[in-house]
């Protein structure tokens, strides 16, 4: 569930929320009214759109009526309709059509058979839509409708040669055409579209852009009824307010408006009440805001100087010139970040002294004189003929070299989860296990030596190229049990580990100079034992140590076990 903890937000979201609601009222309401009265205006276009669309038809028909009756009456022209002059007629149809701007005019005698036309679109046979325009003009003594000749859709009127009874039947009329539409639209000051009616709706013509006469017939989903109410017609992402009229037996004419269009005019109204709502809402804001930091601001900033605390930014301090409860609170914070950065400045001293694993057992309440029994893995490392390298070289030379040495050592074998105990000079002391138990310190150690050497062997490959001698290093690693813990007084400690596995390790490491060759790792048979993982190994038999009455079994490492191996392997 989502809940506000500041009280700062709090207020700020109340007053702000507060004020947004007043305004997403306003804005609705302006938006919705605008919305409703430009619906109006539109219904309004329409009803007005379509007497002007009638009139026009109307007009035009009677302009196309007068015009054949005055052809279809005239002598001459009679003369050449009753003798069967086709040039004749043909040449009077083509001057009359041009001069009242007819698309097409054409004569069918009695029979209904073509005998002019002008131009030519019937292909010299009558399509069954005219013959059954003729068919009603015979009936009714006129008729007109639409009628698809050529692959254009024409508005015909028919009307009969008088002599004085029909001798023919002549027929005038106009491409139905997005120039017409264009015409109509300029007329009314609506989108016209002429529709084919049917299964699926067809375009004939239109004065809408090129990008939605496609999308129409599709909007329209399927073929609308004679005559409609006002029907929205959503198209590329527009929505436009529509009137249908038959205007044929199977072509309708749709009467359009764009909403989008229409409230053009209420831009501007509707950009000036965001503007008023969002510099109401940044005053509204501004002034919560000052109101609630001037009550907050104390506990705010006691609050960043926790979390830069929590960091460890333990010099980090809060300044309060106020005298109340949240001063003091401020000084007592002061105080205990003073004592942290005692602490971690200790911490981190002691982490150079010696391991963090160690610091960390040493500064908890575990940090007491005593130790327990604990199965560990030692390794001593030790540099070969380091004194006499050291002689040829400044003591500042001398360090930089050991420091470099012991950056690449420890990084090896804290990697493997070993604890560096002290340096030794030019030696090294790990320990695997202590403080930190791993289960498989032994195969921890070797790892580590293994890392130790490809680290010296790097060294040396730098060193080579400076011109210098190569170092050369032994390791001996031991398991055993030994007694781990805090050793010395209770006023300085050393976590350390102690005990005959801890002296065995460091005699094997100074075995590795009386055996020479390559045994530069010698582990003993318990650490080969207790590895988990699988190295190989040369055993070097039964080898006398000092302090051991009894002769030990060691190995030399050569490098790690080929994955299919099982167990340990021997050179």
């Amino acid at each position: 569930m989502f809940r506000i903890r500041s009280f700062q937000s709090r207020l700020v979201f109340f007053i702000l929320g507060l004020v947004s609601l007043v305004q997403v009222i306003v804005f609705l309401t302006v938006d919705v009214t605008n919305t409703r009265h430009a619906r109006q205006q539109i219904a309004a276009a329409l009803d007005n759109g379509v007497r002007t669309f009638r009139q026009l038809m109307d007009t035009r028909s009677v302009q196309l009526g007068e015009s054949v009756r005055i052809l279809a009456g005239d002598f001459a022209f009679k003369t050449a309709v009753a003798s069967g002059d086709v040039p004749t007629i043909e040449s009077v149809l083509l001057n009359h059509g041009a001069r009242v701007e007819a698309d097409a005019m054409l004569l069918a005698d009695l029979d209904f058979r073509l005998v002019a036309e002008t131009p030519a679109i019937t292909s010299g046979a009558l399509p069954e839509p005219l013959l059954q325009l003729l068919r009603r003009a015979e009936t009714e003594g006129r008729a007109a409708g639409a009628v698809t000749l050529g692959g254009k859709s024409y508005q015909l009127l028919v009307v009969p040669v008088l002599a004085p009874l029909p001798i023919a039947w002549i027929a005038i009329g106009f491409e139905i055409n997005d120039a017409l539409a264009r015409d109509f639209a300029r007329f009314t000051r609506l989108e016209v579209s002429f529709l084919g009616a049917g299964a699926v709706l067809r375009m004939v013509a239109s004065s809408l852009p090129a990008n939605l006469r496609g999308d129409l017939p599709a909007a329209m989903a399927s073929a609308p009824p004679a005559t409609a109410a006002l029907m929205p017609v959503d198209m590329a992402g527009d929505e436009y307010l529509s009137r249908m009229l038959p205007f044929a037996e199977d072509i309708h004419v749709l009467l359009q408006r764009s909403l989008t269009r229409e409230l053009e005019p209420f831009q501007e109204l509707r950009t000036a009440v965001l503007l008023l709502s969002f510099g109401g809402l940044l005053l509204s804001a501004i002034g919560a805001f000052f109101v609630a930091r001037t009550v907050t601001r104390p506990v705010l900033d006691l609050a960043a100087a926790a979390r830069e605390v929590e960091r460890g930014h333990y010099d980090t301090r809060v300044e309060l010139r106020q005298k109340d409860e949240l001063g003091e609170l401020a000084g007592a914070f002061n105080r205990m970040t003073r004592g942290l950065a005692e602490r971690d400045r200790v911490r981190n001293l002691l982490g150079k002294v010696v391991s963090p694993e160690i610091a960390e057992k040493l500064l908890s309440r575990e940090a007491v004189l005593g130790g327990e029994e604990r199965m560990v893995t030692v390794l001593f490392s030790d540099l070969r003929n380091f004194t006499a390298l050291s002689e040829r070289r400044s003591a500042h030379d001398t360090v930089s070299l050991l420091n470099t040495y012991f950056t690449h050592m420890s990084a090896a074998i804290e990697a493997q989860g070993g604890v560096v105990d002290k340096y030794l000079g030019d030696g090294i002391m790990a320990l695997f296990g202590a403080p930190v138990e791993h289960e498989d310190h032994a195969g921890n150690a070797v790892m580590a030596a293994l890392a130790m050497q490809e680290a010296l062997a790097r060294m040396n490959r730098d060193l080579a190229a400076q011109g210098m001698p190569p170092l050369m290093m032994g390791i001996g690693i031991n398991s055993g049990v030994a007694v781990a813990g805090n050793l010395g007084s209770p006023e300085r400690l050393n976590y350390t580990v102690v005990g005959d596995s801890v002296n065995l390790a460091a005699r094997l490491e100074g075995l590795t100079k009386r055996l020479g060759g390559d045994e530069a790792i010698v582990i003993s048979a318990e650490t080969l034992k207790l590895s988990r993982r699988n190295f190989r190994v040369r055993p070097l038999g039964a080898q006398a140590v000092r302090g051991k009455a009894d002769p030990v079994e060691v190995y030399a490492v050569l490098g790690m076990a080929d994955a299919g191996a099982a167990g340990q392997s021997a050179a």
